[in-house]
């Protein structure tokens, strides 16, 4: 993909661009009645908790894999 400055511009442009990134709306280019270019704000990836975040912070009572003494309620 193609890169330029945004000096690299006329100044119009630069303002619509600016426009776009303050809004989150996208701008559509009409050319001869047809749609030539839609320009979307630029995404910015944001980063995700790291694997093993909650490590730590539960507690197990009791053996996970044993029978169930009493029946539940749900079941009644």
């Amino acid at each position: 993909m193609a890169k330029i400055t945004t000096d690299e511009l006329p100044q119009s442009l630069q303002t619509l661009f600016i426009e776009v990134e303050r809004t989150k709306t996208p701008l559509t280019v009409i050319h001869e009645g047809k749609p030539l270019v839609i320009i979307y704000p630029a995404v910015t990836e944001t980063k995700c908790a790291p694997c093993g975040v909650m490590k730590g912070t539960g507690e197990i009572l009791g053996d996970l894999v044993a029978p169930v003494n009493e029946p539940w309620e749900v079941l009644e």
